[in-house]
């Protein structure tokens, strides 16, 4: 699935799979210099007509990079674009609770802004391991 229709976006995204395929083969020097040389194309392109694809994919190269608190802030940057944006909604939550490590953090997305938008049980499911890790007992068990 490409998220964008932009021919510089799709060679980008092309470019993401390839740097996934080389450390799954064990090779991460080779992706994170693709990955890289992504983020210095998606530099220029996030202040063009397609800044929210581009800032999500490179938050996506950061993910790969495992640059947690800087993929944190691009996702943020799509937000402000579009507060609603419930990809950079879950992707946030998703951050925050396993790769941060902070549960309360995540809560707040999750219940806050991700849940009023769609009630998934993915979304639910999640919702209560943050309330677990925090302690918090199950809801309307007793």
């Amino acid at each position: 699935m490409h998220l964008s229709q932009d021919p510089d976006l799709l060679v980008i995204e092309t470019d993401i799979a390839g740097a996934m395929d080389f450390i799954a083969d064990g090779e991460e020097r080779r992706a994170n210099i693709v990955l890289d040389r992504c983020i210095q194309k998606l530099r220029l392109l996030s202040v063009g007509a397609s800044r929210k694809e581009a800032l999500r994919l490179w938050a996506i190269c950061l993910c790969i990079q495992e640059e947690w608190e800087q993929s944190l802030l691009k996702y943020e940057q799509v937000l402000s674009i579009d507060p609603s944006d419930e990809d950079a909604l879950w992707q946030s939550a998703q951050i925050l609770l396993r790769s941060l490590e902070k549960p309360e953090a995540a809560r707040r997305v999750l219940e806050d802004r991700l849940l009023p938008l769609n009630r998934t049980d993915e979304y639910l499911d999640t919702l209560r391991e943050c309330e677990a890790a925090l302690g918090i007992p199950p809801a309307g068990k007793g």
